[in-house]
């Protein structure tokens, strides 16, 4: 092959007898192309080895990270990434959901975990997923539900709405109403299941950063802080998919959340842990990385799953002013998993927290 090959300039085409023809592109830079196959010092077997084990980690995990280096370093080729192949169609998904109980556990989740976003404006209220996780990245939606009043009366005694940004109190019916709720099992509903743990978002309009660290606060002095987890999507392109930090602008003058370096905060890679849940939402078959739907959610969930659309840069973004919290929610989850090395276990042996036993 390396013999026998010649190099053509853009705009040249070479003939069966070797003659070239064609006009070629004028220009002072000399870059060269050349595939896989022809490298010297990789035969085509590792190659083949190299692209089945991508394309296993990416049926694993929904990751393309390794699967695209395989293709843009080793084969030579651009990569196009899956979601970009992909039409995010909310009733192709709809269609897949089954007939579980409402609410309920079924009998392939090892665990479940909460994740919460806060939502402020008119409609302020507290979004509640829960999701179950099974083996090799199987999953399942269990719960879906809005916190919307608080412990607070008005004078003539009517609940009033809760207020993340305003009221420090309505942050303890994420305790309440959602870490220490349980869950019955679809199998026998007399026997319930409790979280494994919670990420609650700390993004919003102003106040809600300061009082999502103070409720952090309040759980470590609890002894919940291993369990109770505080996320953000980190703007910054980093190598690790989660990063630990402890924010501490105490020499700031102007600042909108007090922190000091006691509050763990977690960066979250949200756009490649949103390539992973998209890869795994198109997943049409039950198995590894598979997400499983109840059909008691409206479509509505749906739409929100499909409302974000990925750029050519690699982002995904809101088109509009609609709703994607089941996709953020989800993509939470994933995170919360790996935070707590998911990606490590060799199935079907497991430690006790991804252990079914443990959490009945």
């Amino acid at each position: 092959l390396n013999n026998q090959g010649i190099w053509l300039r853009e705009g040249e085409r070479a003939a069966a007898d070797g003659s070239i023809t064609g006009t070629p592109r004028n220009s002072r830079i000399a870059s060269f192309w050349m595939e896989g196959p022809a490298a010297a010092f990789q035969t085509w077997e590792q190659l083949i080895f190299k692209l089945l084990a991508a394309e296993e980690e990416y049926e694993r995990t929904g990751s393309e990270e390794t699967l695209k280096a395989v293709v843009n370093t080793d084969i030579g080729r651009p990569y196009l990434p899956r979601s970009a192949t992909e039409q995010r169609k909310s009733e192709l998904l709809e269609q897949r959901a089954e007939p579980f109980p409402r609410r309920s556990v079924p009998d392939g989740v090892r665990f479940i975990e909460a994740t919460v976003d806060v939502q402020g404006g008119k409609n302020r209220r507290f979004v509640v997923q829960i999701t179950g996780y099974g083996e090799q990245g199987e999953r399942w939606i269990v719960d879906r539900y809005n916190i919307r009043h608080s412990l607070r009366c008005s004078p003539n005694g009517e609940s009033l709405p809760v207020d993340p940004a305003a009221y420090p109190e309505d942050w303890d019916l994420l305790l309440t109403d959602v870490f220490h709720k349980t869950w019955p099992l679809a199998s026998d509903p007399d026997v319930r299941m409790r979280l494994m743990a919670m990420a609650v978002d700390t993004g919003g309009e102003a106040g809600v950063t300061d009082n999502a660290y103070r409720f952090w606060r309040r759980c470590r002095s609890d002894g919940l802080g291993n369990r109770v987890f505080l996320f953000k999507g980190d703007g910054l392109r980093r190598d690790r998919l989660i990063n630990r930090t402890f924010p501490d602008n105490t020499g700031r003058s102007a600042r909108r959340a007090r922190a000091s370096g006691d509050v763990a905060l977690w960066l979250v890679q949200t756009d490649a842990f949103k390539d992973r849940v998209n890869n795994a939402l198109w997943r049409d078959t039950p198995g590894p990385n598979y997400i499983h739907f109840p059909d008691w959610l409206g479509r509505w969930f749906y739409d929100e799953l499909t409302y974000e659309e990925r750029g050519s840069d690699g982002k995904w973004r809101k088109p509009g002013r609609g709703a994607n919290e089941a996709f953020d929610l989800l993509v939470y989850a994933d995170a919360l998993a790996v935070l707590h090395g998911y990606e490590k276990i060799r199935w079907p042996s497991a430690p006790d927290w991804a252990q079914r036993e443990t959490w009945l």
